[in-house]
C-alpha cells in the first residue's frame, strides 16, 4: 500500500514587509494555536515580541526571506500561495475552499501585498471589512476560516 502524501493537509502562514513587530508575536501566537506547519516573513524580520507568549518561534519552523523572488522559489513542493487582499478579483473567504497544502501570504498594514505577490498568488482571498484589518486580525480570520468544516479544493 503506498501513501500518497499529497492527500495530508499543511499550510504555513507569513508577512510580507511587516511594519508592526507586535502584530506578528499574535499572528505566530495565533498560528500556533489554529494549526500552522510554519511561519515566515518576507524583508522585515521577526524579533522577539512579548504578545508571542506561547513562544510560537521555538515551537515550529520560522523561515525568513530577503525577498518575495526568493521566498516563491522556496514554496513548498504542490503548495498553492493564497493571498490575502482586498482586491476585485479575489474571491470572498466565506466561499474559499482552501487548499489542501498551501501557504497563505499577508501584506504589510499600509501597503498591502506587493503587484508581484498578488501576480504570482495562485489564489487572492478577501472577506468582508469596510476597511483594512490589523494584519494579525486578519490572518487569524483566515486560519479559523481554514479549520471551519468546509470542502478543501485539492
Amino acid at each position: 500500500m503506498s501513501t500518497d502524501n499529497f492527500e495530508h493537509e499543511f499550510f504555513g502562514i507569513g508577512i510580507q514587509n511587516g511594519k508592526t513587530p507586535e502584530n506578528l508575536g499574535v499572528l505566530w501566537r495565533t498560528a500556533q494555536n489554529l494549526g500552522a506547519s510554519f511561519i515566515f516573513t518576507i524583508g522585515n524580520r521577526y524579533a522577539k515580541q512579548a504578545s508571542d507568549t506561547h513562544h510560537a518561534v521555538k515551537a515550529m519552523p520560522y523561515f525568513h526571506y530577503e525577498t518575495f523572488e526568493a521566498f516563491y522559489d522556496n514554496l513548498p513542493k504542490g503548495a498553492m500561495l493564497v493571498g490575502v487582499e482586498m482586491k476585485e478579483n479575489a474571491v470572498d473567504l466565506e466561499t474559499f475552499e482552501h487548499p489542501r497544502r498551501c501557504v497563505y501570504l499577508l501584506g504589510a498594514e499600509d501597503h498591502g501585498l506587493s503587484n508581484l505577490a498578488c501576480e504570482k498568488s495562485h489564489y487572492l482571498v478577501r472577506f468582508k471589512s469596510v476597511k483594512s484589518l490589523n494584519v494579525a486580525v486578519a490572518g487569524s480570520i483566515v486560519m479559523y476560516d481554514r479549520n471551519l468544516s468546509k470542502p478543501r479544493m485539492r
